[in-house]
């Protein structure tokens, strides 16, 4: 029988336009046309005598037996690849994956078509190519079925990510110190080193169990933990890595061949796993990295993009990135009815956006200011010439503004440590160890106290310790109301900036989980002062489930737009009471129980405190003061109750450091005093005694 190599090459070209991507078939086609020839060549044939070309291969069954050869999978799981399941390689293939790349590299260097032999940009991998032709093979034989991915969105990345493997962002040392050992030993290796070998762990647990008895600090070490349990169970031969330096360079690229081993013949960073490092250099990112010995990043496909961009040494245009990253988003998410936008409305709005840019002559794509993307957009809108895609104008700017606002940024800040903590804060670090770990657990965390005690500012520096930097872009601090509303706090519709009409909008609530949401490996902190003073159920609605421990993740739709909305796991709410205000209801009971309780109270005899005293002098009038204060607050406990004590926030700020003496009168006289004769509005005979004596001090 004649075999129309070219008809079959067409028809290959067919299908992969229609279920895996516009231009695979034209970039895998040349490949499989001389695939044989290059196996053979590049000694990862085994000795079989394939076809020159793989086209010649018609059937699939004939196929399927050359792909186990290469590849090595049994039927059961070439079942599984054929529905669509992102099926792992088997380990054997990682060193034919390294050696595919190299050699086709080579070739092409010593050819001229290549400006570097460690340059990959534009390879197809191997594994990749034979599934493409494996699954068309499948379907033409049984046209009555389609192949699951058909009707699944398609993404900016086809074929340029494997969504078989991993992806890995990883942290050779401190300042990538141990870079150069682990480059020329072609390993990559954890700190950790006291668990001793991860084999003797069943779960996740154990091992953060272990890594807390270590440490002893009374701390959760979920992050720790996690980097460990993914290193040892996620971290897969084939897998790709890239190894970081600081938060905003790549020093390498590797793939994974071996699975993880413990190596007590070196003296640390004993957790290992063999790697072929086919890359070594100095690339510098355009965003900084997250500060993780070692992060996924299956979930940031462009970023995987532009790092293999930079390392293949490929022409990257900004504004072209900075569309695919919007391109992604789009696709990723999720409208009302639970499904996700078509390529086509995806185009119309990437069309529209870059329409607006050329006809108003304003950038849109990489503007951060959300002020200034309204005042286009109201532009726009009012424009009464402009009318190519006035329809989706409106909308198309709203779903940038909503990108803009969850993308996470990434900044090289000021560490912060818990000696910085305690050197601030006026609590000891017993007290400091059982916050951290309620708040780890609960994730909902309520610090309450009389006036004056500094709940905002140690929620503030908690905030900074549970991120280990001081990172204002991951903490949001709102102040509740008696008016403040769920369409404050979620969503609701709001006056148009113009007057005319009224617009539907997010709430500081929404914009910053859904920030948190994209970017999974940080934690985030979602700070409300005055807490009490709102009606929690009003404004927190639906979101009360949400909210709990074992519900972060779970999806509802919101009340107004009818969006899937979930609170994620990395983000953490953190509230302030103020238990003297009379005015307060209590909170109701079902959101008493989503929140841990933390009691704050005076610090007068805090080392830290007493230090602060010291350094500005010990001043005479201020100690005096404080004594008296100190006896005040137990009369004041007797009569009202703890939440009503005088605080050591009264003796604290800039003020005192400069002239202690004359800053102690004005705060006796205007803001103790005077809250003395609110506590006692019905015997001024005590509070006219209490005044008398801090007025004599």
């Amino acid at each position: 029988m004649d075999i129309n190599v070219d008809e079959q090459k067409q028809k290959f070209s067919a299908w992969s336009k229609d279920n895996l991507g516009p231009k695979t078939g034209i970039w895998y086609s040349p490949y499989l046309e001389t695939l044989g020839e290059l196996l053979k060549e590049f000694q990862l044939d085994n000795g079989q005598d394939y076809y020159e070309n793989f086209f010649q291969y018609q059937t699939f069954e004939a196929f399927k037996n050359i792909y186990q050869k290469i590849i090595g999978q049994t039927d059961t799981e070439i079942i599984k690849i054929l529905n669509g399941s992102p099926l792992r390689y088997p380990n054997s293939y990682a060193q034919k994956k390294v050696d595919w790349n190299q050699k086709y590299a080579q070739m092409t260097f010593v050819k001229g078509e290549r400006s570097n032999p460690d340059n990959f940009g534009g390879i197809v991998d191997l594994g990749v190519l034979l599934r493409a032709y494996l699954k068309f093979l499948y379907y033409a034989e049984n046209s009555s079925l389609s192949y699951p991915k058909k009707n699944k969105k398609t993404s900016t990345h086809e074929g340029k990510i494997d969504d078989s493997i991993n992806y890995w962002l990883f942290a050779p040392g401190d300042d990538a110190r141990l870079w150069p050992h682990f480059f020329n030993d072609n390993v990559m290796g954890l700190g950790w080193d006291f668990l001793g070998d991860l084999e003797e762990y069943d779960t996740r647990t154990a091992v953060e169990k272990e890594i807390a008895k270590y440490k002893n600090d009374g701390k959760r070490p979920s992050n720790d933990s996690k980097a460990v349990w993914d290193f040892y169970q996620r971290v897969k031969p084939n897998d790709i890595v890239y190894a970081k330096a600081g938060v905003s360079k790549i020093v390498g690229r590797g793939v994974v061949t071996g699975d993880y081993y413990f190596d007590d013949t070196v003296s640390e960073y004993k957790h290992r796993h063999k790697i072929n490092w086919t890359n070594n250099g100095d690339w510098n990112l355009k965003d900084r990295l997250a500060m993780k010995t070692l992060t996924s990043l299956n979930d940031y496909p462009d970023m995987i993009t532009y790092i293999n961009s930079l390392i293949d040494d490929e022409t990257v245009e900004e504004n072209s990135l900075l569309v695919n990253e919007f391109k992604t988003w789009l696709s990723q998410y999720v409208q009302p009815n639970g499904k996700a936008l078509n390529d086509k409305t995806i185009a119309q709005k990437i069309l529209s956006l870059q329409d607006i840019e050329k006809n108003f002559s304003v950038t849109i794509f990489g503007e951060t200011d959300i002020e200034a993307l309204n005042n286009i957009k109201e532009t726009v809108l009012s424009d009464d010439k402009y009318n190519r895609y006035k329809g989706v104008s409106g909308s198309s700017m709203d779903y940038y503004v909503r990108y803009v606002e969850s993308r996470p940024t990434v900044e090289e800040n000021d560490s912060y440590s818990q000696d910085d903590f305690l050197s601030e804060v006026f609590i000891d670090e017993k007290q400091l160890d059982s916050i951290q770990s309620v708040l780890q657990n609960k994730k909902n965390l309520i610090l309450k106290g009389a006036p004056g005690v500094g709940k905002t500012y140690i929620a503030d520096r908690l905030a900074y310790l549970m991120m280990e930097e001081k990172d204002d872009s991951r903490v949001q601090m709102i102040q509740f109301h008696q008016s403040y509303s769920y369409e404050d706090f979620i969503e609701g519709y709001r006056p148009k900036a113009n007057g005319e009409g009224f617009e539907l909008k997010q709430g500081p609530f929404v914009k910053f989980s859904r920030k948190a949401t994209r970017d999974p490996e940080r934690d985030y902190f979602f700070i409300i002062d005055e807490i009490n003073r709102g009606n929690m159920s009003k404004i927190f609605g639906e979101l009360m489930m949400l909210i709990e421990t074992d519900k972060r993740g779970k999806s509802i739709n919101l009340l107004y737009s009818n969006d899937k909305f979930s609170v994620p796991a990395n983000l953490y709410l953190i509230g302030m009471m103020n238990t003297a205000d009379r005015s307060l209801a209590l909170l109701d009971y079902a959101l008493r129980r989503r929140f841990s309780f933390v009691e704050i109270n005076p610090a007068f005899d805090n080392r830290t405190f007493e230090a602060y005293i010291d350094k500005i002098g010990k001043p005479t009038k201020m100690q005096k003061v404080i004594e008296i204060v100190k006896e005040l607050n137990q009369e004041i406990v007797e009569d009202f109750g703890k939440g009503f004590q005088i605080g050591h926030s009264y003796f604290v700020g800039e003020a005192f450091e400069v002239d202690a003496e004359s800053r102690i009168t004005e705060v006796v006289e205007f803001e103790i005093i005077p809250q003395l004769y609110e506590y006692w509005f019905d015997d001024e005979t005590k509070a006219d005694e209490w005044a008398a004596r801090l007025r004599g001090a």
